[in-house]
C-alpha cells in the first residue's frame, strides 16, 4: 500500500514538472510519460502520446542516421552505462520540427532497470542562437564592407592625388595657352567629378552602416553662404541663367552645427537646380524663424525654372538611386545618390525638406533646419546686401584662381611620404607659397630630422607607409617633446578618421587627393596666422609674380625621374625577396608594400596594364601564396625594367637640343655648391634645373641626377661632397 502511494505521489510530481518526462522499460519500450510531454507534442492524452510516439521523429536525424536506429542506441547507452545526454530533432504531427535536449538516466523500478528520459525544448534557445549568429554575420559583413571601402578609398584616391595635384600645378602656369588651360581644366573637372562620386558612395555606405557622424562646431553663416554660392556659380556660369540671392538680415551671425554637411546639402540642391535648368532663373532665399531658448530655425528655399518633376517622381526622390528623364538627361553628370544622402543628413540634423514641382515649370525645395546660435547679433542689413550684391559673373573659371595664395617665405614645412610622386605633387601644390620645403621618404627619416633639432611650422605626415606608419612616427616625434603642428595626409576617407588622427597627436587632417582649398586653409591657419603681422606684411611687399616659372617639360621630366627612382628601389627589394625565396619573416609584407607602391606609381605614368599586374601580385601576397608569388616576380621585374628603359630614353629625348658647355657646367656646379653651403635650396634647384635643359654625357647626367636626389631631401652636405668629388676627378 505504501509503495502504491509513493508511486502515485511520484506521478503527481512528474505531471506537475515544467519539462517533459518519458519512461522506457528494460526492453526499450515506451511505457509512460508526464502531462508536459503530452502538452509539448500537442497530443490528446498520455495513451495518444505513447501510441504515436514513434511518429514524432523524422525518418532521419540531421546527421543522416535513421531516427529509429539512433534512438535505440542512445537510450540503450543509458540502460547499459547509466547515463546518456544528446540533442534530438522531434517532429510534431503537424510537421513542425522540434529540437530538444534529452537526458536519459538508468533507474531501478520494481527490481528492474528502466530508463527515465528528461526532454527540454530548445526552440527558443535555437532561435536566440540563430539571431545571435545572424547579428554576428551582419556585424562581420558591415566590418568587411567598411574595410573594403577603406581599402578602395585608398586605392582610388592614390592615383587621383597625382591626377588632380599635377593638373593643379600645371594650371598655376600663367604662360600656358588658352587651349592648353581649357584641356587641363577639363581633366581637372572630370577628375573632381569622379572624386565626388567616390565620396557619395562612401557617404551612403557609412549612413547605411550607421557609422556616419555629424561634427557640430561654431561657424559663420555669412561665410557658408558666400562659399556655397561662389562654388555653384563657378561651376555653371556658362548657362544663360539669372541667379538671385535673398538673405534675411535677422539671421544670427554665429551658429552651431555641422557646417561641412550643411554645405553638402545646399551644394547638392543648388547643383541639381543648375544641372536641370537650361535657362531662366534660380534663386536661393535664406530666412529665419524664432524658436525657444538659444535655438533658431534657418529656412533655405531653392527654386528653379527647370525640368521639374511629376508627383510620382517627387515621391520617389531620395528614396533610392534617383535620376529621371534618362533620355533627356543622359549627358547630365552625377550618380543620383545626392538626394538620398541629403535626406539622410537632414534626418540626422532633425531638419525637414518640402518639395514642390511640376513638369516643365520647375521645382521648389524648402529646408527647415534647427540650429543653435552662439551670438544673438544678426548679420545686419549691410552684410546681407554685400552678400546679395556679390559679382557672380566672374570670368575666371579655373578653380585654383579662386584661391588667394599667401607669399610665405618665412614658413618651413616637412612633407613625409614614401612615394616620391606624392612628394612631387605636394611640393608642387605648395610651390607658389615660396615656403622652405623639406622632405622625408619614411617615418624613420622624419624622426631623425626632429632628433637633429630640425623644426618646422608644419609637418605633413602620410598615413600609410611601410615598416612605420604615420601614426607610429607621430607618436615617437611627440614623445621626443616636439610640439609644433603635425597634419595627417591619408587616402582613407571613412568616418571617424579625423577623430582617430586627433587622438594620436595630429593637429589637422587632410584627405588625399589634396584639396587645394583645404591645404590653403591649413597653411594660413598654422603658418601665416602664427607669425607677427609685420612679418606677414613684409613678405607681401616682397612678393614677385614670375610668369611661367615652371615649364611643362621640366615638370614632366621631374615626374619621370621620380618614377624611375621609385621603380629602381622597388626592383631592389623584389629581387632580394626572389633570390631569398621569400623565406625571411617580413618578405611577404615588404612584397605587398612595394608592389602596392608600384601599382600607384605605374598608374601615375600611364602604365595601366603593368599597374593591373601589380594589383594581381598584391593580392597574391595578401593570399600568402608563396609559390605563385615566386612564379610571377620574374615577369614583373622584366616588365618593370622595360618601362624604366623606355622612360629613361624618353627623359633623355625631352631635354632641349644643344650640348652644354663644360666650362659653364663647372661654373654652375660651383654656384650650386655655394647655394648648398648657404642652405639656399631654391637657388640650388633653379641652377640645377638650368643645367638639365642642356644635353650632357651619361656620366654628367648621372651626377646631376644624384644631385637632384640630395636636393630633394635637403641633404646639403652630401650635395657639396658630391660636387667636390666630381670636380676633383676632372
Amino acid at each position: 500500500m505504501k509503495m502504491q502511494e509513493t508511486e502515485e505521489r511520484t506521478q503527481i510530481m512528474l505531471d506537475a514538472a515544467p519539462f517533459s518526462v518519458i519512461f522506457w522499460d528494460k526492453d526499450l519500450k515506451l511505457i509512460d510519460c508526464n502531462q508536459e510531454a503530452v502538452k509539448m507534442f500537442e497530443m490528446i492524452d498520455k495513451s495518444d502520446f505513447i501510441e504515436h510516439f514513434y511518429y514524432l521523429s523524422p525518418e532521419y536525424q540531421p546527421d543522416g542516421i535513421l531516427s529509429k536506429d539512433k534512438g535505440i542506441d542512445l537510450v540503450g547507452k543509458a540502460l547499459r552505462e547509466g547515463y546518456s545526454r544528446f540533442e534530438w530533432t522531434h517532429q510534431k504531427m503537424d510537421g513542425e520540427m522540434l529540437p530538444v535536449e534529452a537526458i536519459c538516466i538508468r533507474v531501478k523500478h520494481r527490481n528492474e532497470f528502466t530508463v527515465t528520459e528528461y526532454i527540454r525544448d530548445l526552440r527558443e534557445q535555437k532561435k536566440m542562437i540563430a539571431e545571435m549568429r545572424k547579428a554576428e554575420a551582419a556585424e562581420e559583413s558591415s566590418k568587411a564592407k567598411s574595410e573594403f571601402l577603406a581599402k578602395m578609398s585608398h586605392e582610388i584616391r592614390t592615383p587621383m592625388n597625382a591626377i588632380l595635384g599635377i593638373t593643379e600645378i600645371q594650371l598655376q602656369d600663367e604662360s600656358l595657352s588658352r587651349s592648353t588651360k581649357e584641356a587641363l581644366e577639363r581633366i581637372f573637372n572630370s577628375a573632381d567629378l569622379l572624386l565626388g562620386i567616390i565620396n557619395d558612395i562612401l557617404d551612403l555606405s557609412k549612413i547605411e552602416a550607421g557609422k556616419f557622424e555629424l561634427i557640430p562646431a561654431q561657424y559663420d553663416i555669412a561665410s557658408l553662404i558666400h562659399d556655397t554660392v561662389q562654388l555653384n556659380m563657378m561651376r555653371y556660369e556658362s548657362k544663360p541663367i539669372e541667379f538671385k540671392l535673398e538673405i534675411d538680415e535677422n539671421i544670427p551671425v554665429i551658429l552651431f552645427g555641422d557646417e561641412l554637411r550643411i554645405k553638402q546639402i545646399l551644394n547638392n540642391l543648388l547643383s541639381n537646380a543648375f544641372k536641370y535648368t537650361h535657362e531662366g532663373m534660380i534663386s536661393l532665399t535664406i530666412s529665419t524663424e524664432p524658436m525657444d531658448g538659444d535655438n533658431v530655425m534657418i529656412i533655405f528655399r531653392i527654386s528653379d525654372t527647370g525640368q521639374g518633376m511629376t508627383a510620382e517622381q517627387v515621391q520617389k526622390l531620395g528614396s533610392e538611386y534617383s535620376r529621371f528623364n534618362m533620355e533627356a538627361n543622359r549627358k547630365t553628370e552625377g550618380t543620383g545618390l545626392g538626394m538620398n544622402i541629403t535626406r539622410n543628413l537632414l534626418r540626422m540634423m532633425n531638419a525637414s525638406i518640402e518639395i514642390e514641382s511640376a513638369p516643365n515649370k520647375g521645382s521648389i525645395f524648402t529646408i527647415h533646419l534647427p540650429q543653435k546660435f552662439l551670438d544673438s547679433d544678426p548679420i545686419g542689413r549691410v552684410m546681407a546686401e554685400n552678400l546679395m550684391q556679390l559679382n557672380f559673373t566672374n570670368e575666371q573659371r579655373i578653380r585654383n584662381l579662386q584661391i588667394n595664395r599667401e607669399y610665405m617665405p618665412y614658413g618651413r614645412v616637412l612633407i613625409v611620404d614614401d612615394v616620391e610622386t606624392n612628394l612631387y605633387v605636394a611640393r608642387g601644390l605648395m610651390a607658389s607659397y615660396d615656403l622652405s620645403i623639406d622632405t622625408a621618404v619614411s617615418g624613420y627619416e622624419a624622426i631623425e630630422k626632429v632628433k637633429n633639432k630640425a623644426t618646422y611650422d608644419v609637418i605633413f605626415m602620410d598615413h600609410m607607409m611601410p615598416k612605420m606608419d604615420g601614426i607610429e612616427a607621430t607618436k615617437i616625434i611627440r614623445e621626443l617633446g616636439y610640439t609644433k603642428p603635425i597634419v595627417a595626409l591619408t587616402a582613407n576617407a571613412l568616418t571617424g578618421q579625423a577623430e582617430m588622427f586627433l587622438k594620436n597627436g595630429f593637429d589637422e587632417f587632410i584627405s588625399k587627393p589634396i584639396d587645394i582649398r583645404q591645404l590653403n586653409m591649413v597653411l594660413n591657419k598654422l603658418i601665416r596666422d602664427k607669425y607677427p603681422s609685420e612679418v606677414v606684411d613684409a613678405a607681401r611687399k616682397q612678393k614677385e609674380i614670375v610668369a611661367g616659372r615652371k615649364k611643362t617639360q621640366e615638370i614632366d621630366s621631374q615626374l619621370l625621374a621620380f618614377f624611375i627612382s621609385d621603380a629602381k628601389k622597388a626592383i631592389g627589394v623584389l629581387e632580394a625577396i626572389y633570390l631569398n625565396k621569400c623565406r625571411r619573416v617580413d618578405d611577404v609584407s615588404m612584397f605587398i608594400i612595394n608592389v602596392h607602391a608600384m601599382k600607384s606609381a605605374l598608374a601615375n605614368v600611364g602604365e595601366k596594364e603593368l599597374s593591373n599586374e601589380a594589383l594581381i601580385l598584391e593580392q597574391v601576397g595578401r593570399d600568402n601564396d608563396i609559390k605563385l608569388l615566386l612564379e610571377k616576380i620574374p615577369f614583373f621585374l622584366e616588365s618593370l625594367y622595360k618601362v624604366i628603359a623606355k622612360f629613361e630614353e624618353k627623359e633623355h629625348k625631352i631635354k632641349k637640343e644643344g650640348f652644354g658647355d663644360y666650362s659653364q657646367l663647372k661654373e654652375k656646379l660651383n654656384e650650386i655648391r655655394t647655394a648648398c653651403g648657404e642652405y639656399n635650396k631654391k637657388a640650388a634647384k633653379d641652377l640645377l634645373a638650368e643645367l638639365k635643359t642642356k644635353e650632357w654625357s651619361d656620366t654628367v647626367n648621372e651626377h646631376l641626377d644624384v644631385l637632384a636626389e640630395f636636393l630633394l631631401h635637403s641633404e646639403f652636405d652630401e650635395a657639396v661632397k658630391s660636387i667636390d668629388d666630381y670636380l676633383n676627378k676632372k
